[in-house]
């Protein structure tokens, strides 16, 4: 699915909601004090005005207007003030079709950095295994031991790409399954390896393994070890080989193999598509304040 004709993605930022902003100093300097002590930061009139609109909810950088006196977009002055203060922000990624966030990553930690980049169309990801989701007031929230961050999901869509990433998955084939834009779902998978909730299952390409000999292989689930040529690979004694339903693991010879197939009943209704004049309908998980 494209992008150009459907909902878009949207960034939002925000500071954590035990964040409190007060003067400096001076007129160009600006505190912002929170659970992990106060931060002192150089700031004009647009970087002050985009730190108070994000004390009360998330908005869009792009929204804030342009630098005084050079016409460039504020985005641009923001960013690098912004990455100072990544302990104190709150990054969300919703549509534009005015229903509220899809999920949004909290900083748990002094050293939390949300590095947001493109999602390798030919690598695999899954959740962090040992990954908790709990259903609260406020959505569904996923953790993981020692993470940095802690993300709320708060609509049923941002959990069906959550659900996709239970086994190693690549985003073209969670785009393929899922009744979303495609920029929406690589756009939560990127969120959820940028917030250390998803990881990447397959080495970058071009990076060759080559273990001395005798050293045993103790792949992650889902990663594809390639023997020598001419080695066979034998099981471990008394180990199983899993498969998905109805997928024979080693048939007799001549037997053929029909892979299972999912077909709906007759008369099911078809799953919700987005478009561009409307939403799937589906009821959201309370969230926040976009106001």
């Amino acid at each position: 699915m494209s992008d150009t004709d459907e909902h878009q993605v949207v960034h939002l930022w925000s500071l954590d909601e035990d964040v409190v902003l007060v003067g400096g100093d001076d007129d160009f300097e600006t505190v912002l004090s929170g659970r992990w002590g106060a931060q002192r930061l150089k700031t004009d009139g647009l970087v002050r005005e985009a730190l108070r609109r994000m004390q009360l909810g998330p908005v869009r950088l792009t929204n804030v207007g342009q630098a005084p006196g050079t016409g460039a977009p504020g985005c641009l002055i923001l960013l690098p003030v912004l990455r100072e203060v990544a302990h104190l922000v709150v990054r969300t990624i919703a549509m534009d079709d005015l229903l509220g966030p899809l999920l949004s990553a909290h900083p748990l930690s002094r050293d939390a950095v949300f590095r947001l980049g493109a999602v390798p169309a030919d690598r695999r990801f899954r959740l962090v295994v040992g990954t908790s989701l709990v259903l609260r007031a406020d959505g569904l929230v996923m953790e993981v031991r020692d993470s940095a961050y802690r993300v709320v999901v708060h609509r049923p869509e941002a959990v069906w790409i959550v659900g996709m990433l239970t086994r190693p998955c690549r985003a073209e084939e969670a785009v393929a399954a899922l009744p979303l834009p495609a920029g929406v779902t690589r756009g939560v998978i990127g969120y959820l390896l940028a917030a250390g909730m998803a990881v990447p299952v397959d080495p970058p390409p071009g990076v060759p393994v080559d273990l001395p000999p005798g050293v045993p292989v103790d792949p992650a689930p889902g990663f594809p070890v390639d023997p020598s040529p001419g080695v066979p690979v034998a099981p471990l004694p008394g180990a199983t080989v899993a498969s998905p339903p109805g997928i024979p693991v080693d048939p007799p010879a001549g037997v053929p193999v029909d892979l299972l197939r999912v077909v709906p009943p007759p008369g099911a209704p078809a799953p919700p598509r987005y478009g561009p004049s409307g939403s799937s309908g589906l009821p959201a998980l309370p969230a926040p304040d976009m106001s």
